[in-house]
């Protein structure tokens, strides 16, 4: 949390600003006025868990922009596979690691490529590109644990909006960077965009602990947090309609200017603590202050992570572990979106945005059926019909069946039963929608005090999978002992997750005794 220099700092900063704003956009006034009118009707932690929701579909729109363009940027090099065409097709195609394995040829690394010059288009190995699809995981991956513990010393709000700004501007720039700079400067660039979107959910995480109380947690936790299977909805649906009229670059300008507009309503409406908040209303703050219970933290700007305790706690390993397989899990069942992108361009635009709204309803379920498991987890536990750890470990264990029969019992169908394929492949990508109000909440539920660095670990250690998903299928000789390993560690992490309170969330200065908890 920002000190009150600080706060003193931003507070004489912002009439400034906002003086800048209205010389140089007249209709400021109207639309700070309408802000103002719905800040009087909605409650604030509704307006914040609003904008974190938005936060997550834009960082995913502008992470996946680049997978969809790729198949566009690239030169095709065989016939594409069509999606009518599935009785002749094996469903493993559309697996992501055989994707990943198709960019592979042989065991030497080719970087080579070459430029098009009559469609625009670049003749790229098929190594390069799966090095560009990765360097964006490795940037992300960095970032997490540094910007968890800035979230926690200037609080979440600042630390979210620069962030998400910062690759806004730099999904932006894409199109140039591919034009003028070659792969290797689209690797820096994807590298910087992975390690500036870093941020979002630690500091999403520091923003819930002090601003959602417990008994909502499960409702408005899983509607911020699962904003990622609208962002990958909505991505794939619009980037689908803009290519098949205009140039691949225009779904890094439409996603970049979507983050940037989200930028200026987050900054002016939300705020890093009830107490910061001059639209919140007192009745409001003091439902918050008596629900959430609000630890003063020290006169200094950080207090001592307890990093031991953290690493000894066995709830933590088993978030990180369930983190691991449920990413994992969403790799190896993603589908062929951007392939399917391609062809669409071939059909009419109304049978287009047929097509593209079926292939994107499974994650429109998943997103509904993680509200409606917040909501469900919310409601018995607040009648004390079951305890928080209960209801967690309840959902993780829905989330964790799903996809493991799915993998036992996809061989058992046959590519003629194209309608049951589906239909069963629909199946297990919704019930993964559990996994928030399962899984994705411990780190609130853990430790409120430090949750934006439980979130940074767990998430951060489980973005490593998008590292090593195009690699690790060579490194096992056995790849079916290799699920039957990966099933038994889900199942096992979700029969030891906690949503108790552990010991280590207790806020110590770094002044003071180690040993001395105060």
């Amino acid at each position: 949390m920002a000190t009150a220099a600080e706060n003193l700092w931003v507070a004489q900063q912002r009439p400034l600003i906002t003086a800048w704003i209205k010389k140089q956009f007249p209709c400021f006034d109207a639309i700070q006025e309408h802000l103002l009118n719905i800040s009087n009707v909605v409650p604030q932690r509704f307006i914040l868990c609003f904008f974190g929701f938005l936060a997550i579909v834009n960082a995913y729109t502008m992470r996946h922009c680049l997978d969809i363009a790729l198949a566009h940027i690239v030169a095709p090099k065989r016939k594409q596979i069509r999606l009518r065409n599935l009785d002749t097709v094996k469903l493993s195609s559309f697996n992501l690691y055989e994707r990943m394995e198709q960019h592979r040829n042989g065991t030497l690394l080719s970087f080579s490529y070459r430029r098009h010059g009559k469609d625009n288009t670049y003749d790229w190995s098929d190594q390069l590109q799966t090095f560009i699809l990765v360097s964006f995981y490795v940037g992300y991956v960095l970032s997490h644990m540094p910007s968890a513990q800035l979230a926690m010393r200037y609080g979440g709000k600042w630390v979210l909006a620069i962030g998400l700004a910062i690759t806004a501007l730099l999904t932006m720039l894409t199109p140039a960077v591919v034009k003028w700079g070659g792969p290797l400067a689209l690797i820096a660039i994807r590298l910087l965009i992975g390690f500036s979107e870093g941020p979002t959910y630690p500091a999403l995480s520091e923003l819930l602990s002090k601003w959602v109380p417990s008994k909502e947690r499960a409702t408005l936790g899983s509607l911020v947090l699962s904003g990622s299977q609208i962002g990958i909805s909505m991505g794939n649906f619009i980037a689908g309609l803009l290519l098949h009229r205009y140039d691949w670059s225009l779904i890094f300008y439409y996603f970049g200017v979507c983050t940037l507009l989200w930028f200026i309503g987050f900054t002016y409406m939300c705020y890093n603590t009830p107490e910061e908040n001059p639209f919140i209303k007192v009745r409001e703050k003091q439902y918050l202050q008596k629900e959430i219970g609000l630890v003063e933290r020290c006169q200094h700007k950080t207090t001592k992570t307890p990093w031991r305790d953290i690493f000894r706690n066995l709830p933590m390993w088993a978030l990180i572990s369930a983190t691991i397989q449920y990413d994992w899990t969403q790799l190896q069942h993603a589908a062929e979106v951007p392939q399917f992108i391609r062809d669409a361009k071939q059909q009419p635009l109304i049978e287009n945005m047929i097509n593209g709204l079926h292939n994107q309803m499974p994650y429109i379920m998943n997103w509904l059926l993680s509200v409606l498991s917040g909501v469900i987890s919310d409601l018995l536990v607040n009648y004390e019909i079951f305890s928080v750890t209960v209801m967690r470990k309840l959902m993780a264990f829905v989330a964790a069946v799903a996809p493991n029969l799915y993998d036992s019992l996809l061989p058992c169908l046959t590519c003629s039963e194209t309608s049951n394929l589906f239909a069963f492949c629909h199946c297990a990508i919704n019930v993964l929608g559990s996994y928030y109000a399962g899984i994705k909440l411990t780190p609130l539920d853990m430790s409120p005090n430090f949750a934006a660095t439980l979130m940074g670990i767990a998430n951060g250690i489980g973005s490593i999978s998008g590292i090593v998903a195009p690699f690790i299928k060579h490194s096992f000789a056995g790849w079916s002992q290799f699920k039957i390993v990966h099933a038994f560690l889900w199942l096992i992490s979700t029969l030891l997750i906690s949503g108790d309170i552990q010991p280590f969330d207790q806020l110590i200065p770094l002044t003071s005794d180690p040993n001395k908890i105060e």
